[in-house]
């Protein structure tokens, strides 16, 4: 389809049940949150709390943040069954983004930014 109707992922209030009440008032395609691809990767218990779906909970994009391709890729996997497509935070221009090499300040690094989509 072609949503007209999109939330974007907001830190700390697109879960779950937000996401529920905007498609309730015509929300066609929601975000999750952004979640640390690394934690997600690695710690189940992470997985858990910060990523909740439900059937009715699509078209679903799940967003990511990280510079390590591998990592990306391999959190996106956990993902793919309960998503229809990865998005790649590369927009957040916060000093935890700075400090923790993601966001807005991949930017200037175009060939790891490739390498990340690819």
């Amino acid at each position: 389809g072609s949503p007209k109707y999109v939330c974007a992922p907001m830190v700390d209030q697109s879960e779950l049940a937000f996401r529920m009440l905007t498609r309730k008032y015509g929300c066609e395609l929601a975000y999750t949150p952004m979640m640390h691809s690394r934690l997600f990767k690695e710690n189940d218990k992470y997985r858990k709390q910060y990523f909740t779906t439900c059937p009715e909970d699509r078209p679903l994009f799940v967003q990511f943040c990280g510079d390590n391709p591998t990592t990306m890729a391999e959190a996106a996997k956990f993902a793919q069954d309960q998503c229809d497509a990865v998005d790649i935070n590369l927009g957040c221009p916060q000093g935890i983004a700075r400090k923790g090499h993601y966001g807005s300040f991949l930017l200037e690094e175009g060939d790891l930014v490739c390498s990340i989509v690819r």
